[in-house]
């Protein structure tokens, strides 16, 4: 790749918080059967995501890095909205807000995997996030 030293060692931060919190979602099934538990399973991704959320916005990036991890975070607050959405949504029953959360989180998650593995984030793609889709 060419990187700077600033740019591997900025990888492997950013990798290593990854590398910590996506065991962790990876854990947390989708619901099979009731709907309000998914109010219980996106309390605890959304919680996860934004421990990592709030881990990732400490870390400085490289110049030549800092545009692509700006969007790259801005997908991970979005997903983040998304989860904590979609713990309303189950808590309320609403069957069309949990599928439509679900579908947001799809898509934002396959945006942000696309972004992490363009930047060198080994470990933050896939974000680990499991849906049931």
């Amino acid at each position: 790749m060419g990187d700077s030293e600033a740019e591997s060692e900025f990888r492997a931060e950013v990798n290593a918080v990854c590398a910590d919190y996506r065991p962790k979602l990876e854990l947390l099934a989708p619901p099979t059967e009731a709907l309000d538990e998914w109010a219980a399973i996106g309390a605890d991704m959304g919680d996860l995501l934004e421990a990592s959320v709030n881990e990732l916005r400490l870390l400085e990036p490289p110049d030549q890095l800092s545009d692509g991890y700006a969007t790259w975070l801005d997908l991970r607050a979005q997903l983040l909205t998304t989860i904590r959405d979609l713990q309303t949504a189950g808590g309320l029953h609403d069957q069309t807000a949990v599928d439509e959360a679900l579908r947001q989180a799809e898509e934002t998650m396959a945006e942000a995997d696309l972004q992490a593995e363009e930047l060198g984030f080994d470990d933050c793609s896939p974000t680990g996030i499991a849906t049931g889709l």
